[in-house]
Formats: structure tokens, C-alpha cells, sequence
């Protein structure tokens, strides 16, 4: 016996009563839209950059070696919006092992709580170090190599990626904490 997942998305167990938390669930809810569309969109993007690639090469013999910097910056913001899209979703892989040893959900919401709070520790520890390698290449003014295109528009998928997911994390340790001093009563 889990407890259910605690998701930064109001419903009536989670949602607060107060116009503040109804506008950050509100604002939250655009911003998963907005999510959405930029996986979609980049993801699209990368496959129709394959698809080109392939035609531009064995087809017409001409490749356009720009690709070969385009399809790593797509798939870097493909992979570090699903990583942030994940967070809001909490479908990162978990073994659930807890479960079968405990049924006692004030310890599992516990673990959980716990849980999320090294991973939000996690993610600023690494945010810190993607905003480093950003600051270092734009103090270096790096380019790409056909393209000339600066390497912050790759490194920029780092820090919004890791932003996401802190603030992500940070909306359910507040939801989880609450959870935890609703279930100490009981």
C-alpha cells in the first residue's frame, strides 16, 4: 500500500483553499501547456533535422554538416524539457521496495519527503554547475563551429531544465510537508 502521489496539481486532497495557491496552480497548469508544446516542438524538429539529413546525404549527395550542431542542441532541449516534464509528473523511475517492507503511510510519506529533498539538493548542485559552464562560454563568447551560432543556446537547456525541475521539486516538498503535518494528527 503506497500513499498517492503527490502531484503540484490542485485537486481536493492538494488544493488550497487561498486565491494565492489557486493562481500558482493556475500559472503552473500554462506553464506544463507551454512545456508540452516545446517538447513537442523540439522533438518534431529533431526528427524532421534527421529525416533532412538522411534525404541531403544518400539522396541528393550534398550533406549540410550545420545538422551535425543542430541535432545535439535539439536533443539536449528535448531531453532536459522531458527531464523537467518528468519532475512535474513524477515519473522518474522508482523501485518501490519501501512498500512491500512498510504499509504505514506517515513513513512512506516520509521517505517520499525525504526523497524529494535530495533530489531538490541535487538538482541546485547541479544547476550551480550548468550556470558555471554557461557563464564560462559567455564570457568566452563561444561559437559552433559551422554554424557560428553562440554555445549558450546549448548550455541555456541546461539551466532552464534544472530551473524547472527545482521549482518542480520545491512545489511538492511544500505539498508533501503539508501532507506530513495533516497525517501527524492521525
Amino acid at each position: 500500500m503506497t500513499p498517492e502521489p503527490v502531484l503540484p496539481v490542485p485537486n481536493k486532497a492538494t488544493a488550497h483553499k487561498d486565491e494565492y495557491s489557486g493562481l500558482i496552480y493556475k500559472l503552473e497548469a500554462q506553464l506544463a501547456k507551454i512545456l508540452r508544446l516545446a517538447m513537442f516542438l523540439t522533438s518534431l524538429g529533431l526528427g524532421l533535422l534527421m529525416a533532412a539529413q538522411v534525404f541531403m546525404r544518400y539522396v541528393i549527395q550534398s550533406p549540410f554538416l550545420g545538422m551535425e550542431e543542430l541535432a545535439p542542441m535539439l536533443a539536449l532541449w528535448v531531453y532536459f524539457l522531458g527531464m523537467s516534464y518528468s519532475s512535474r509528473e513524477r515519473d522518474h523511475i522508482s523501485g518501490g521496495v519501501l512498500a512491500l517492507i512498510t504499509h504505514n503511510p506517515k513513513i512512506l510519506m516520509s521517505i517520499r519527503f525525504i526523497g524529494t529533498l535530495l533530489c531538490l539538493m541535487a538538482v541546485i548542485i547541479f544547476g550551480y554547475y550548468a550556470w558555471k559552464l554557461t557563464a564560462f562560454n559567455l564570457k568566452l563568447n563561444r561559437t559552433s563551429v559551422y554554424m557560428r551560432w553562440p554555445k549558450y543556446l546549448w548550455d541555456f537547456s541546461m539551466i532552464a531544465g534544472f530551473f524547472l525541475m527545482g521549482f518542480y521539486y520545491l512545489l511538492q516538498l511544500i505539498v508533501e510537508f503539508k501532507a506530513l503535518v495533516t497525517m501527524r494528527g492521525k
